[in-house]
């Protein structure tokens, strides 16, 4: 429960502390969103249940790491859809606080929905691929659990694109760039965890000797509030304590193999042995390739364009104008203000058509233009005429076709 109040509260923490970040766009700001709720999530949701759950426990029954997993995927599965589709918070803002709202600026900002961000649907699916490669090896019904919970979050979120969510800000593809890395840690993850579970089961640091159980261990027991029964012969093994946790040893057994074991400490059966070079040989394969790739990606991104001349874009010029493309949009700046519905502009766009803006607010445009809200500009500009590199604001120009000046006249 600790985890899943965590994980919904997360989006608004983080963008709480991004507000106080310096971004150039809405595609820096989503990213920078969008990476720290990945990592907290996934830190909170896999790593914290491992490093917390005893590694003697991991694959006892009960109120334990396996029942833990369980939970975490059952609650993926019905929380976030349930909560999705209800919109209990939008729901109480449209017919609890609206009504009650002091004026119409506040009564339509109440009534506005939730806005549609890619980060975060990135952020649900990378959350989910990484906790499924974590402990996919240990609970293989993981898998099952992440196709039921992928399906349903299709179908929500398409539901809630089409009917209930407002259009997000518009950003370019460098959050799939991102994602790319993550899911590639999500392989390595993968190839590590399937490697060291393989090498440390059974997960009870319980080694056997060749030594019999003393005569005056022989009998029969009853254990736990259960009255659980076994019983010890003459002929059962002595065990001893032997620490399996890989993970831990000093120095680092990576990649995990037979070999090391500790002297006069080896638990690993005989189809251990089989396997575990297989899965930890492959396992260093998958981090060399994983990590030659991202070398790669870095190298070609970063320090080739050092050292050779720039791409030139290369276009076709397309027979449609840009003045008959409908619903077209220009890149008007803009800054969104908490306690507005619409943003407010920071150009001057009077030599511009107004639908280029994309919207339209319920006063007029000047109204949501910073420019006319700074009569110190306005002082400067009826004293003198200032060029264009003394401006504070920028100016936004079109240059339409004389037939479209025409019908505007008419």
């Amino acid at each position: 429960m600790v985890i899943v109040i965590f994980n919904t509260i997360t989006p608004m923490v983080v963008r709480f502390l991004v507000s106080f970040e310096s971004h150039i766009d809405e595609t820096s700001y989503s990213s920078s969103v969008y990476m720290k709720i990945t990592m907290f999530r996934w830190i909170n949701t896999a790593i914290v249940t491992a490093v917390i759950s005893p590694f003697a426990y991991t694959l006892t029954d009960g109120d334990q790491l396996i029942e833990s997993i369980r939970i975490i995927f059952t609650a993926e599965l019905v929380q976030r859809p349930i909560l999705q589709l209800t919109d209990w918070m939008g729901n109480l803002q449209r017919h609890c606080f609206a009504p009650r709202a002091k004026d119409q600026r506040r009564m339509n900002l109440l009534f506005s929905s939730y806005e549609y961000s890619i980060g975060e649907r990135y952020t649900e699916i990378t959350k989910l691929l990484f906790l499924t490669c974590f402990y996919g090896t240990l609970y293989p019904a993981a898998w099952y659990f992440a196709a039921a919970t992928l399906f349903v979050y299709y179908w929500v979120d398409k539901f809630c694109v089409l009917r209930t969510w407002r259009q997000g800000p518009k950003i370019n593809a460098k959050i799939s760039i991102y994602s790319v890395y993550f899911f590639l840690t999500c392989a390595v993850t993968y190839a590590v965890m399937a490697a060291y579970n393989v090498a440390m089961f059974p997960f009870d640091n319980a080694c056997e000797t060749e030594e019999t159980v003393p005569d005056y261990y022989v009998g029969e027991y009853e254990v736990g509030s259960n009255n659980i029964t076994f019983v010890v012969s003459s002929d059962d093994k002595v065990y001893k304590y032997c620490n399996q946790d890989m993970f831990r040893y000093v120095p680092a057994a990576f990649p995990p193999l037979p070999k090391d074991q500790p002297n006069g400490s080896e638990w690993m059966s005989d189809v251990q042995m089989k396997f575990v070079p297989i899965f930890g040989w492959g396992c260093l394969g998958i981090v060399s390739f994983v990590s030659m790739i991202v070398v790669c990606r870095s190298f070609i991104v970063y320090v080739l364009p050092l050292c050779s001349r720039p791409v030139k874009s290369q276009g076709r010029a397309i027979e449609e104008p840009f003045s008959d493309v409908r619903e077209v949009e220009g890149y008007i700046p803009h800054i969104r203000i908490t306690g507005y519905e619409f943003p407010f502009l920071i150009c001057d766009i009077s030599n511009i058509n107004d639908e280029l803006l994309g919207w339209k607010a319920y006063e007029s445009n000047k109204f949501n233009n910073l420019v006319y809200d700074v009569p110190q500009v306005l002082r400067r500009r009826s004293k003198k005429n200032l060029s264009d590199d003394n401006l504070m604001f920028s100016r936004v120009k079109h240059w339409p076709p004389s037939e479209e000046l025409d019908g505007r006249k008419e």
